[in-house]
């Protein structure tokens, strides 16, 4: 995408906390009180994005087209901290030996905003203040497990920073940041592979090792939880086309055109994560796609995932596009973005 320098000068000074009337394309309007921002096309309220006190988007609204229609999936029991858009990380190399909650599943998982249910939630460390900003900064921590009543098998230990920038075209680009510090296991089932079976091996005490496995196993998987409300967005497709298959199974980002969409007749929501497939060959770095279609529950999701080896204090970074808009339109957008999402990289500590 060609920018001009005077757009470049404009996201310096929105980068320092200077108002952004002025520049070019959209203005837009942070209010800290409800974390909500409003972005303005041609001098008139367009979209609208509500987030998290960790800085996961819990709203997507299209003010032209349906100001009242919340594009993200409801909430499946009036939680904060499930149907919003975050990461999430799985490990399924370790499981406690039983888990009476939710689901009961008893792998270890974490997710930015907090637990299943409101049981605990994120730390906040830095929120923007309210403002006329092109760029919105969070950083949050969660030390719980998805499942809180978890914790006590040990404790995880994640940094989040996430970055928002407003496009020129209204689009909102999340860079994100996540530093995993040492995650410490007591009493935990550790499971193994000799090549043709499962071993599980019962722990005392253990320190995690995230390093997945194989391709799909999710035994070091970290993917961008992307929830949407069926009703108003019933359909899938991608930048190549529909989708075959639905569930976890992995595509790859070029043979989808490095972006999926979430639609419907009137409304659009595209997840661009880009072209490249090859990430970090040193910490094993895959970047795939999956999806999930549940009517049952209101949701249609999107799943650009990671698969990766994750040394302790190294951080992971993730860069995705949110397009929203009319069907036709968010596909043009999406497609022009798509060659401007990096891969995802692994900084060492070291």
């Amino acid at each position: 995408m060609k920018h001009t320098a005077t757009y470049f000068t404009a996201l310096l000074l929105a980068a320092m906390g200077v108002p952004c009337s002025g520049a070019v394309g959209p203005s837009c309007h942070y209010e800290a009180t409800h974390r909500t921002l409003t972005v303005l096309l041609d001098g008139r309220d367009r979209f609208r994005y509500v987030f998290n006190k960790g800085g996961a988007i819990n709203g997507i609204f299209d003010l032209q087209i349906a100001p009242a229609q919340n594009l993200i999936g409801p909430s499946f029991q009036g939680e904060s901290t499930d149907r919003v858009i975050q990461w999430t990380y799985w490990n399924a190399r370790y499981e406690v030996p039983v888990n009476p909650v939710g689901d009961h599943d008893k792998r270890a998982n974490v997710t930015m905003e907090g637990s299943f249910g409101d049981a605990a939630t994120c730390d906040v460390i830095l929120a923007p203040e309210s403002g006329t900003r092109l760029i919105l900064q969070f950083k949050s921590r969660i030390q719980h497990w998805f499942y809180a009543n978890l914790d006590q098998y040990g404790k995880p230990d994640f940094e989040t920073s996430s970055t928002y920038e407003v496009l020129d075209d209204g689009s909102l680009k999340l860079s994100r940041s996540v530093t995993r510090r040492p995650w410490r296991l007591t009493h935990i089932n550790e499971m193994s592979w000799n090549g043709s079976s499962r071993l599980v091996t019962a722990r005392a005490e253990t320190t995690m090792v995230c390093e997945y496995l194989g391709h799909g196993s999710q035994t070091s998987y970290f993917e961008a939880w992307s929830p949407f409300d069926h009703r108003p967005l019933p359909l899938q497709k991608h930048g190549k086309g529909t989708f075959s298959d639905d569930g976890y199974r992995f595509w790859k980002p070029q043979d989808l055109g490095g972006w999926a969409m979430a639609y419907g007749d009137q409304q659009a929501v595209a997840m661009v994560f880009g072209k490249t497939e090859m990430g970090d060959q040193t910490h094993r770095l895959q970047v795939g796609f999956n999806k999930l279609d549940q009517p049952q529950e209101h949701l249609n999701i999107l799943l650009p995932a990671v698969e990766v080896s994750w040394p302790d204090d190294a951080t992971l970074t993730q860069v995705l596009i949110i397009v929203v808009g009319v069907p036709a339109d968010v596909e043009r957008r999406a497609t022009a973005l798509a060659d401007t999402v990096p891969v995802p990289t692994m900084i060492d500590s070291k």
